[in-house]
């Protein structure tokens, strides 16, 4: 966890020549991960801090049953999720995670509290 702008910059310009993707892409654990952070800031007298979890990602979602399961969970906590995806995969399912086609359901049919993701097709901006 890296706090304001710079440290987010510094992090990515750090990991960023290390970094191999692969597969499979499985994203509810990172989900929950972040989730499970935001849980015990809520839990704190200030709840003072707002979690950003940027995913990139080259792939499509393998385990979406499990990621609407945490995206719907994670849309009651101080968090937001930025997807971007990087190539040129199929990447229409992750539309459906992103909420402006539609309210993201869990497979349970509970709904989201509120629209906590965003989904960046990259070959859409590169240029």
């Amino acid at each position: 966890f890296m706090p304001g702008i710079q440290g987010v910059v510094e992090a990515y310009q750090s990991c960023l020549p290390k970094l191999q993707l692969y597969g499979p892409t499985n994203i509810a654990p990172i989900i929950q991960k972040v989730a499970k952070s935001a849980s015990e800031e809520t839990n704190t007298k200030e709840a003072s801090q707002y979690f950003i979890l940027l995913i990139l990602t080259d792939g499509v979602i393998t385990d979406m049953a499990d990621t609407r399961e945490a995206i719907v969970h994670a849309s009651h906590l101080p968090m937001s999720v930025i997807i971007v995806g990087v190539g040129n995969a199929d990447f229409s399912d992750m539309q459906m995670l992103d909420g402006d086609d539609g309210i993201l359901r869990s497979p349970k049919g509970e709904p989201v509290l509120r629209d906590i993701v965003q989904f960046v097709p990259f070959r859409n901006f590169k240029h």
